[in-house]
């Protein structure tokens, strides 16, 4: 496989790899938004029970009928639109979502196995650059650059041993 190849396969990684980050804070602030909706409407939940036991646990004069008739229909009203409210956010809040963090992080976990994986062929390819890619077109050019390396060697040796029988 080539640079050309592997690099893009590194940017492929590095945009997917943006992809999930962008995709974890999304579901991170949709999560932190149904949970404030839940308490919010557990905490409403809470109100309308307590108010409904203290309701009914007041002993009820002839003149207070009116009056907890009316609070009564008000909380009943109320309880009615929070109940609404609910299902409708409900309903907008998707069955399953698209991504556990669980499965995040064991995606980001085998992002950076394959990016280590990656860095590895690099390292590979850069070995052997330069190179043709026969691998016996590779070894005859090794062979014929080490003759000539012996023949530097050689001429090296000899242009020293002139200048030694020249200098004594």
């Amino acid at each position: 496989m080539s640079f050309a190849g592997y690099s893009s396969t590194i940017s492929s990684l590095s945009e997917e790899d943006l992809s999930v980050k962008r995709s974890s804070l999304l579901m991170r602030y949709a999560e932190d938004e149904l949970s404030q909706h839940l308490a919010s409407a557990q905490h409403e939940e809470a109100l309308i029970r307590k108010w409904t036991t203290a309701l009914q646990a007041q002993p009820c004069s002839e003149s207070d009928v009116p009056a907890m008739e009316r609070r009564r229909t008000a909380v009943r009203a109320k309880a009615k639109e929070y109940h609404e409210e609910l299902n409708t956010l409900l309903d907008k809040m998707p069955e399953d979502p698209p991504i556990t963090v669980s499965q995040l992080a064991a995606s980001h976990k085998q992002l950076r196995e394959k990016e280590k994986i990656l860095a590895e062929k690099r390292a590979r390819v850069a070995a052997f650059q330069g190179l043709p890619p026969n691998i016996d077109v590779a070894r005859h050019q090794l062979s014929h650059a080490q003759d000539e390396h012996m023949k530097l060697i050689q001429l090296r040796e000899r242009l020293l041993d002139r200048m030694a029988s020249g200098v004594a």
